[in-house]
């Protein structure tokens, strides 16, 4: 049986390691990540499909990934049967050269062995400055931000 602490650190494990083969076999088929903003990229509820095709390819390309860590250090701060919440920090440059070191705050359910929602906190001024700029472009939500 795999824990919810073990998906926790695999999940970080793929996201080190750019493994999209491990973070794809972690999440569960109805995953869901959910970040409370009122623009941006992020700004709603999107269902695993749309984080996967959408989502990514959307913020890494943003990014100058020679000159990127997109997590330097994570720390569990509480954990009980249903739910992990994170501290997470990632470092480097968007490909405008903006400096982009972001600390993140991630919440974790679970369901079935597998990680069942994402709720993400972020500084969304510092990837409005760094990644969009003016353009700030706009996945459209599966839903509005729930929790």
């Amino acid at each position: 049986m795999t824990t919810p602490r073990e998906l926790v650190n695999s999940f970080y494990e793929s996201i080190i390691k750019g493994d999209m083969e491990l973070y794809q076999s972690i999440i569960h088929d109805d995953y869901e990540v959910s970040v409370p903003a009122n623009r941006g990229v992020l700004s709603g509820t999107y269902g695993r499909e749309k984080v996967l095709n959408e989502v990514f390819p959307t913020v890494v390309g943003k990014l100058n990934l020679e000159d990127f860590t997109f997590c330097k250090n994570f720390k569990i701060m509480c954990e009980d049967e249903n739910w992990i919440v994170v501290i997470c920090e990632a470092e480097g440059t968007s490909i405008s050269g903006e400096r982009y070191d972001q600390t993140y705050a991630h919440l974790f359910s679970f369901q079935d062995e597998k990680i069942r929602r994402l709720i993400e906190f972020q500084d969304t001024a510092l990837a409005d400055r760094a990644l969009w700029g003016n353009d700030t472009p706009f996945v459209e939500p599966d839903k509005p931000f729930t929790y």
